[in-house]
């Protein structure tokens, strides 16, 4: 009886890639981490010194939508690297496959039937990468280059949850860009929204692929826009906000919340919860919630740092920037709209993403 016993309260700790679990980034320690979202448990950290150099710095990560492969993006090294994670939160990730890309690479999408990742830049080059994912591996990455962006920049992405229209942010002139995705990796030019004098660092897209939020820096307010079945933005609508510089935004799968995360110096981190009612209709619920300790107050381009839990009932709160990091991630029960957990981290994460609980 008391072997049993033993036998299985040893099983409990242990969670499965089907259970859902979290994947973080340590930017300056250059490893990764697993987050079991039911005890908010670590394990890693891993492949510390494999993800490319110490001083390139990891930014954002992106997961397949089977759970078993993470993508984590190098800064300073341009480059993007193919993990994977389909052990579970116990088992020990293996590196595939890094991929340089020719410019400084910091946001990740991946398409939903998991042809393609796209890659934006995270300084001055006026374009986008798709690479193409073959085998749980990546192959040499189809650059999209000035001759088809032009002067348009591209510094955070995300796409319909059909695969088929691709938005991107452009911070240096105040714009929104929508693309069509071809079957080839190709991108289409479909149009663009005047976002000025607001800069957006991020874009989110909500589940039913009308509705995206762009977090802005330097400013109380978010920009949201109305997207059709063909890809056309056909509503910009400037919303206030009660705290300056969003950096990440993340909606529940209902699509009817949203989750934007603030960092200004006045205001501190804050994440503010928004109502969305139609397409492009997003509004502050009056609900904010302080994450202590403080953040830095400046933004980090595209990188998702703020996750929701796969059940939906916590929010995980990294580093909008480096700056002022810390070493550890805030967990707010969205219950009681309150911090409930710190998780210790083994450097300063930025990018956090959760699998998806298979049924």
């Amino acid at each position: 009886m008391v072997l049993m016993m033993f036998l299985m309260l040893g099983l409990v700790g242990v969670v499965s890639a089907n259970d859902g679990f979290g994947v973080f980034v340590n930017s300056n320690t250059n490893n990764i981490q697993f987050i079991d979202p039911a005890t908010n448990e670590t394990t890693g950290p891993w492949l510390a010194g494999q993800l490319g150099s110490y001083g390139g710095g990891l930014f954002d990560v992106a997961i397949t939508p089977d759970g078993k492969t993470a993508f984590v993006s190098n800064f300073g090294d341009s480059k993007i690297f193919c993990i994977d994670i389909s052990g579970g939160f116990n088992a020990e990730p293996q590196l595939v496959k890094g991929v340089r890309i020719g410019f400084f690479a910091e946001d990740m999408v991946i398409t939903p039937d998991v042809k393609y990742v796209l890659v934006t830049d995270g300084g001055f080059s006026a374009r986008a990468a798709v690479i193409s994912i073959y085998d749980n591996g990546i192959i040499d990455p189809y650059l999209l280059k000035n001759n088809v962006f032009k002067n348009r920049y591209a510094n955070a992405v995300d796409i319909t949850p059909d695969g088929k229209t691709v938005l991107f942010a452009d911070y240096f002139q105040g714009r929104a860009y929508s693309y069509a995705l071809q079957n080839d990796g190709t991108l289409v030019f479909i149009n663009a929204a005047w976002v000025l004098p607001f800069r957006p660092v991020n874009v989110t897209i909500s589940p039913d692929g009308h509705t995206a939020i762009m977090a802005c820096a330097g400013h109380s307010a978010l920009v949201a826009l109305a997207i059709d079945d063909t890809g056309l933005i056909y509503k910009t609508t400037t919303v206030p906000m009660p705290f300056k510089n969003g950096q990440s935004c993340v909606f529940n799968q209902a699509g009817d919340k949203a989750y934007y995360l603030s960092n200004s110096q006045n205001g501190g981190t804050k994440v503010v919860v928004l109502n969305v009612t139609g397409p492009g209709d997003v509004s502050p619920t009056g609900t904010n919630i302080t994450v202590k300790p403080m953040r830095g107050t400046s933004q980090l381009f595209g990188v998702d740092t703020i996750a929701l839990s796969p059940d939906e009932n916590y929010l995980y709160v990294t580093n909008p920037t480096l700056s002022g990091g810390i070493a550890g991630i805030n967990v707010i029960d969205l219950t009681l709209n309150t911090k409930v957990d710190d998780i210790k981290a083994n450097g300063i994460p930025t990018g956090i993403a959760f699998t998806t609980i298979e049924e």
